[in-house]
C-alpha cells in the first residue's frame, strides 16, 4: 500500500523500495540497502542519487563510510509542492513560446478531414465561419438551414451580417421559389437540373460540405490546395449562374 502511494507521486519502483527500506533500517550502508531490497548494487547508487535530488534521502559520512537515511515522511509533501511549482514554471515557459512553436509547425500538419454530426455539428462550423471573418463562397444551397436550425439560424444570419463578411451564394432555383435577397451577400441562381445533393461552403483554407438530411452531417476539409480547387470550381459556376429579378 505504501509503495503504491509512492508510485503515484512519481517515484519508480526501485526508488520506492529504497525509500521504504531506509525508513525501516535507519542510517544504512549501501550493502545493507542491497540486502534489504535485493536491487543490483550498480542500480542502487543511481537510484540513491535520484532520491537525494528529490530531497527524500540524505547521507552522512562516519569513519570514511557513507550512511544513507530516508527523509522524514512529511518531507514528501514538500517534494510534491516543489514538483507542482516546477510544473507551473514549465507551463508558463511553454505558454510564452507557444505562438513561436505554432508558427514553425509544418503546413502539412494543418491538412485534415473532420466529420461533424447533428445540429450541434452544423452550428460548430457556422460559428467557425463567423470567427474566421473572411470572405465566404457557398453553392448548392436550397435554404434548408432555416428548417433544420430554425430560430438559431435566423439569429445567426443577423450576427453574420454585423460582421461585414462578404459572401457570394449560388442557390438552386426552380419556378416555385421566389428570389432570395441578402443585404450582405451577392446571390445568383442555377437551374434545379444542376442541383447537388450537398451544400458547399468555402472560407479561408477550409471547405465545409453540408449534408442537410434528417441526420445532418458536415465534412470539413482543412487544406489550402483543396480550398483553391473548390474556389476555381465556384468561380466557373458563378459565371454561368444568373441573377433573378424580384
Amino acid at each position: 500500500m505504501e509503495k503504491e502511494a509512492l508510485l503515484k507521486i512519481g517515484l519508480t519502483g526501485n526508488e520506492a523500495d529504497i525509500y521504504l527500506a531506509l525508513l525501516s533500517l535507519g542510517p544504512s550502508l549501501v550493502s545493507n540497502i542491497v540486502n534489504k531490497t535485493k536491487i543490483n548494487r550498480t542500480n542502487i547508487y543511481d537510484r540513491l542519487e535520484r532520491l537525494i535530488d528529490k530531497g527524500l534521502v540524505s547521507y552522512v559520512i562516519k569513519n570514511n563510510r557513507k550512511y544513507f537515511q530516508a527523509a522524514e515522511p512529511k518531507r514528501i509533501f514538500r517534494y510534491l509542492e516543489e514538483k507542482e511549482e516546477r510544473i507551473k514554471q514549465e507551463k508558463d515557459s511553454i505558454r510564452a513560446i507557444l505562438p513561436e512553436l505554432e508558427a514553425i509547425k509544418p503546413s502539412a500538419n494543418d491538412e485534415s478531414v473532420e466529420v461533424y454530426e447533428g445540429k450541434e455539428g452544423l452550428k460548430s462550423i457556422l460559428e467557425d465561419i463567423i470567427r474566421t471573418r473572411e470572405d465566404v463562397l457557398t453553392y448548392g444551397s436550397e435554404g434548408n438551414f432555416s428548417s433544420i436550425l430554425q430560430f438559431y439560424f435566423k439569429h445567426y444570419l443577423k450576427r453574420l451580417q454585423k460582421t461585414g463578411i462578404k459572401m457570394k451564394v449560388i442557390f438552386n432555383y426552380d419556378d416555385t421559389k421566389k428570389p432570395f435577397k441578402w443585404k450582405f451577400a451577392e446571390v445568383k441562381y442555377i437551374p434545379k437540373e444542376n442541383k447537388t445533393p450537398t451544400e458547399t461552403t468555402i472560407y479561408r483554407n477550409k471547405v465545409a460540405i453540408f449534408l442537410l438530411t434528417e441526420e445532418p452531417k458536415v465534412i470539413l476539409i482543412k487544406s489550402k490546395t483543396a480550398a483553391e480547387a473548390y474556389k476555381k470550381h465556384f468561380n466557373l459556376m458563378w459565371k454561368v449562374a444568373k441573377k433573378l429579378k424580384p
